[in-house]
């Protein structure tokens, strides 16, 4: 009964936002035929008249489903990546269990790598694409779509490991060698494997012999020689040699895109918070209480490992010494390994003896994943003293093929204790998929 008034619920959504007056003379399978027709011969423009009639004209026909992602291979053929992703995106949102989501999740992906800007500017479309594509590998890890995504996450990576190259190796060059040097640590410890590794480690050994420390500066000049020993920085890293290469490719660098600075990466490790200025980086550090955490501390809805840095990303960044807190606004993205927080505000508090993460709150359009995880909500309560995790508001929790709704959901992690609580109008509710008898 209640998928019964959930179907003619969203029934009645989907007339309500119905403008367009029915064309009865229309047939929605000629019009579809038509539409793909028009995609073949690359009449983008009439093509989406014909998949948008189909959208807006018969909503509650089978064909205006497969009419939308069309809609949105048109927009994407035309190049206008913007229109596309929102068509997809908006897809997802009303469709989540439809059987083209692995698709529409690999195209959302690859408008947002299309949107992507180049290494100077925001990456914030970068890290977007990375995170349907992780969720695509993680929900959908049979589909044919996951291993174009896995590649997908490959070719990001590297892109965002030449940004940081890219902004050390400006330091560097600007003689900003504390800069040049926390910049590219910071890339050998996030990125690894990815090309550009010697370059990295050359310019953090030349970066410390500027400052004049010769023992740091042999140390990555020593793991140079031995991890890289064909490149070209390799020979003869301490003459005139090496230098003179640098200098022979000496390149001009754009200044890096200003307008895009309240935007900034955000790496919580151990230190003393201060009121955020422009360009400033903020770090704190998870409880070390929790170095011996079980693998029991990281099931069902424990997503958060304590003992691990946490990177976020936001269009606007404030700090509060008084009150330990550090507010991030606005797109908020925070990455922990293969964790990813989404939201619009994030909040943190921190402990005032220790100065240690104590509580988070994440608040508007929160998405939670990690594997094959997933929770959405309205708000999200992170209270690693009490160690609990406290989702509100229209949750749903995914983990592989079951699902659990409710309008509260509260993990003691402690106790390995879930509750779920639902309201008068739409009662908590659990579907959990019998595992097969060999595993």
């Amino acid at each position: 009964m209640s998928r019964l008034i959930a179907i003619i619920a969203s029934c009645l959504v989907l007339f309500s936002c119905t403008s367009k007056p029915v064309k009865k003379s229309e047939n929605p399978g000629s019009l579809y035929v038509e539409g793909v027709n028009l995609m073949k011969a690359k009449k983008y423009d009439k093509a989406i008249n014909k998949f948008s009639d189909v959208r807006d004209n018969f909503p509650f026909d089978p064909m205006a489903l497969i009419s939308t992602v069309k809609l949105g291979d048109a927009y994407f053929e035309r190049k206008t990546y913007d229109l596309a992703l929102m068509t997809y995106e908006d897809f997802f949102k009303a469709h989540p269990e439809d059987e083209n989501i692995p698709y529409v999740l690999l195209r959302i992906g690859e408008c947002y790598e299309k949107l992507s800007l180049s290494l100077d500017r925001d990456q914030a479309y970068t890290l977007k694409a990375i995170e349907r594509y992780t969720y695509l590998m993680n929900r959908y890890p049979s589909s044919s779509y996951a291993a174009n995504a896995e590649e997908s996450i490959k070719r990001l990576n590297q892109k965002l490991a030449d940004r940081e190259l890219y902004i050390g190796e400006f330091y560097y060059r600007t003689n900003q060698y504390n800069a040049a040097i926390t910049r590219l640590e910071y890339l050998l410890k996030k990125y690894p494997h990815t090309v550009g590794f010697d370059k990295a480690l050359y310019f953090i050994a030349m970066s410390y012999k500027a400052l004049g420390d010769p023992v740091k500066s042999n140390e990555y000049i020593e793991k140079l020689q031995k991890e890289y020993p064909h490149s070209k920085l390799n020979k003869s890293s301490n003459s005139r040699g090496v230098r003179q290469t640098l200098k022979s490719s000496k390149k001009e660098f754009p200044p890096i895109d200003q307008s895009s600075t309240k935007r900034r990466e955000i790496d919580l490790r151990p230190q003393i918070i201060k009121a955020s200025t422009k360009g400033e980086t903020v770090r704190v550090t998870p409880d070390k209480q929790q170095a011996g955490q079980t693998d029991k501390d990281k099931s069902g809805l424990g997503f958060i490992d304590r003992t691990k840095p946490i990177d976020i990303v936001s269009d606007t960044m404030e700090g509060f010494d008084k009150e330990k807190m550090v507010v991030f606004k606005g797109s908020v993205v925070a990455r922990q390994d293969d964790l990813y927080i989404f939201s619009d505000v994030v909040e943190t508090f921190l402990n005032e003896e220790s100065n240690e993460i104590s509580k988070a709150y994440a608040k508007g359009s929160v998405k939670i994943v990690k594997q094959d995880r997933t929770a959405t909500a309205q708000e999200a309560f992170f209270d690693n003293i009490k160690r609990e995790i406290i989702l509100k508001g229209d949750v749903v929790v995914f983990q592989g093929q079951d699902k659990i709704t409710g309008n509260v959901i509260t993990y003691y992690i402690n106790e390995d204790k879930v509750v779920v609580e639902g309201d008068p109008e739409k009662r908590a509710r659990a579907i959990l998929t019998p595992k097969p008898k060999n595993q």
